[in-house]
């Protein structure tokens, strides 16, 4: 028998169905080498797919006999089909970004194939600028964002000379170096056991007695907006890039962060959308913020090692400064707390959070109550130096998160270079003219800027 799913990863197979499945994706952007020749793009696939074996976890499929899953495990695949995996596809002309991003959204919402392993590429040709793209999709229970993004780009190469095999080649089982398998914790004894489960319980009902009015927030203290309704199948994607040059000198400016430049431009996003709907709420919006809990090195090793907070978004105040202060209020206080837990006590605190997501999505209760959260927004650190698939230089690497009954938008982050590079996922339905927030964010920015 193969890896036991932990209760976490678990929980994203019973959460899924047709309409909010459970995979999270990349949008990359290459650009063609200068003497590239005719046939470039087809050897580009053909050392996608002529691998001599597939590695862990890209290997892995889902076994169970329970109903629900309750029992599944990971196991190695004996009839993998790459040629199912890797796929060849262009885009109809003129080749535009925007032709580009309605692929994505129209794939994005393609569920992966449960009797396979829960992860295709697309090789994307006939962008314009001389360009092409490729892109990921990874279900959440094999891997959480953070994880999935730090396994794919650290199988890239930093130069152009070096010819790395694809990631999911067994290659990787003899580049890699042997890492020797670490020792886990002792499994705690009943009393330790009862004490951390006590102390992270402690945690969430001591942040659930925060007043409403303060800026440090918590599930349920989120007013019910146009993101927290039902949702269809069909999703829209939008995303575009910003210097990462500008966030730091407005982070400098404010004594902030860049983290907290980005929550502030997400959150005089959200308010002008509103506003442009004529559905601004009196309370501020609530921000689910993943926080992740394993390191670069550790992404490999599969499942999901997050945490979430919950942080306001200051969509009440006109004034932006004050809207900043007010998140960098809401985060300091929830960091703070994440600091003074063991971790432990982070997992009882998050299983106690989460479990009413989990519940509100699998009786089907989300959206037709008040929500837990408005939206989710991550911020996922990538590398700072350029990354190549062959001699392809990747020019921008957007993340693709998902969306469920209830929260009908996600706003992920990933920095790459000298940019922020934000893709934006909502429900094509329920939240009409979504590439608009990519205007707002920048005017959100420019003001923070003036």
């Amino acid at each position: 028998m193969g890896k036991k799913l932990s209760i976490f990863d678990a929980g994203f197979l019973l959460m899924e169905t047709r309409e909010t499945p459970m995979h999270i994706g990349m949008l990359q952007l290459y650009g063609l080498p200068d003497d590239a020749p005719a046939d470039y793009m087809e050897q580009v696939y053909r050392r996608m797919v002529e691998v001599e074996g597939i590695c862990r976890p890209f290997n892995q499929k889902l076994h169970s006999r329970v109903p629900g899953r309750l029992d599944a495990s990971w196991i190695t695949d004996p009839n993998f089909d790459i040629d199912y995996h890797v796929r060849h596809s262009a885009l109809p002309r003129p080749g535009r970004v925007r032709e580009l991003l309605a692929l994505v959204s129209r794939l994005h919402a393609q569920r992966l194939d449960p009797r396979r392993p829960l992860w295709e590429t697309y090789l994307i040709e006939g962008l314009e600028g001389n360009r092409f793209a490729v892109y990921n999709k990874m279900h959440h229970s094999m891997m959480d964002g953070a994880g999935g993004m730090n396994l794919l780009q650290s199988r890239m190469a930093t130069s152009p000379d070096d010819h790395f095999p694809p990631p999911w080649s067994s290659e990787w089982n003899t580049r890699l170096p042997h890492k020797r398998k670490k020792k886990g914790p002792a499994p705690a004894g009943l009393v330790k056991s009862l004490r951390n489960l006590q102390r992270g319980t402690g945690q969430f009902v001591d942040l659930m007695r925060q007043p409403k009015e303060s800026n440090i927030k918590t599930i349920y203290q989120a007013p019910k907006t146009v993101f927290n309704h039902r949702v269809t199948g069909a999703r829209r994607f939008a995303a575009q890039s910003w210097s990462l040059e500008r966030i730091k000198a407005a982070a400098e400016k404010h004594d902030g962060t860049v983290n907290d430049i980005f929550l502030a431009m997400c959150g005089g996003a959200m308010r002008r959308y509103l506003l442009s709907l004529d559905k601004l709420p009196h309370d501020p919006l609530v921000a689910q913020v993943p926080v992740a809990l394993r390191s670069a090195e550790e992404a490999g090793d599969g499942g999901n090692a997050i945490t979430a907070v919950q942080v306001s978004l200051g969509t009440h105040l006109h004034d932006p400064l004050e809207r900043l202060e007010a998140i960098k209020d809401s985060m300091n206080g929830v960091k703070g707390r994440l600091k003074s837990m063991e971790k432990a006590e982070i997992d009882i605190f998050t299983m106690i959070s989460n479990l009413p997501l989990s519940v509100g999505q699998m009786t089907g209760i989300s959206g037709r109550i008040n929500p837990l959260f408005n939206l989710v927004i991550s911020n996922v650190p990538g590398p700072k130096q350029p990354l190549y698939m062959g001699d392809a230089k990747m020019l921008a690497s957007y993340p693709v998160s998902l969306v469920m009954h209830g929260y009908a938008l996600n706003i992920t982050v990933f920095s790459y270079c000298d940019s922020l590079e934000f893709g934006i996922i909502a429900c094509r339905e329920t939240l009409p003219r979504i590439q608009r927030m990519l205007d707002y964010l920048e005017e959100s920015l420019a003001e923070l800027e003036g």
